[in-house]
C-alpha cells in the first residue's frame, strides 16, 4: 500500500477535526474524499503533507511514519498537494512559478527543462501564457498552473484540494478531464477532496464519505454512486 492512515486524530482546541481516522491508498488508485464542509477533508490532505501536527496516530508512506518527517521531505518523497486557492505566485511568470515547483530537481538543468516542457505538452494553454504573469491569469489556467507546479516535484502522490472550486462548468469538466488523462497515461496515484461530487465519482476509483472526522461510508466509485445515504446528501436525484 502506498499511503496508509492508522488512527489519526487532529484536534483544534478542545474539538476533533479527525477522530481515529483510517484510510488506505494503493499504488495507481484514483481515490476521492467526499463529505460536507468541516467533515474533515482539508485536515486529511494538510496532515499528510506536513501542513498539521496529528495529535495521534500514524501516516504511512511507503512503510514510512510520516509524522515525525519535515514538510519539505514529504515532497521529496514524492507527495505532492494542491491546496484550496490555488496559492500561485502571482507576480511571477508562469515559467517561474513552475521552475519553483521543480525544487527537488533543481540541480539536474536537463531534468527540470524536460519536465516543464512535459507540463506545457499536458497543458498547452501554459505554455501559451509561459512568460505572463500567474496574477493575470484567468481562473481555469491558474488552476492549471497549480496542478503543473505539484506535477514538476514527479510525484508519486497527488493531492488536490476542491480543484473546480471557482470554475465554470466548462472548466470544471476540463480540468477533470486532465486529472484522468494523468491517471490513466501516467499511472499517478491521486487523492482528491471535491464538492463535485457527481464528476468525482465518474473520474476516481474508490471513495471515502467522511463526517466529522471519521469514515462514514466507503466502497468503490460505482458502489457510492449508487448508495442511497450517499445519493441523498452529495448527488440529489438523477435526470
Amino acid at each position: 500500500m502506498l499511503l496508509e492512515i492508522k488512527d489519526l486524530t487532529v484536534a483544534y482546541g478542545g474539538a476533533k477535526a479527525l477522530d481515529n481516522l483510517h484510510i488506505g491508498i494503493e499504488e495507481g488508485e484514483f481515490v476521492v474524499l467526499l463529505g460536507a464542509n468541516g467533515a474533515g477533508k482539508t485536515t486529511t490532505l494538510r496532515s499528510i503533507s506536513g501542513l498539521l501536527k496529528p495529535a495521534s496516530g500514524e501516516i504511512i508512506f511507503e512503510g514510512r511514519d510520516l509524522v515525525k518527517t519535515q514538510s519539505f521531505r514529504r515532497s521529496e518523497l514524492g507527495i505532492a498537494h494542491v491546496p484550496e486557492g490555488r496559492q500561485i505566485f502571482p507576480d511571477h511568470t508562469v515559467a517561474e512559478n513552475l521552475q519553483l515547483g521543480g525544487f527537488t530537481v533543481r540541480r539536474d538543468v536537463a531534468k527540470l527543462h524536460s519536465t516543464i516542457d512535459e507540463i506545457f505538452q499536458l497543458f498547452p494553454r501554459l505554455a501559451e501564457r509561459r512568460e505572463q504573469k500567474a496574477g493575470t491569469l484567468s481562473g481555469g489556467e491558474a488552476q492549471m498552473l497549480a496542478v503543473g507546479r505539484a506535477l514538476m516535484g514527479q510525484p508519486r502522490l497527488l493531492m488536490l484540494d476542491e480543484p473546480s472550486l471557482g470554475l465554470a462548468p466548462r472548466l470544471v469538466i476540463e480540468m477533470f478531464g486532465y486529472l484522468k488523462r494523468l491517471h490513466k497515461e501516467k499511472g499517478l496515484t491521486i487523492l482528491l477532496v471535491e464538492q463535485q461530487a457527481r464528476l468525482a465519482l465518474q473520474i476516481s476509483q474508490r471513495g471515502y464519505v467522511l463526517e466529522r472526522g471519521v469514515v462514514a461510508i466507503s466502497g468503490t466509485s460505482e458502489s457510492l454512486k449508487d448508495d442511497p445515504a450517499v445519493v441523498a446528501a452529495y448527488l440529489g436525484h438523477a435526470g
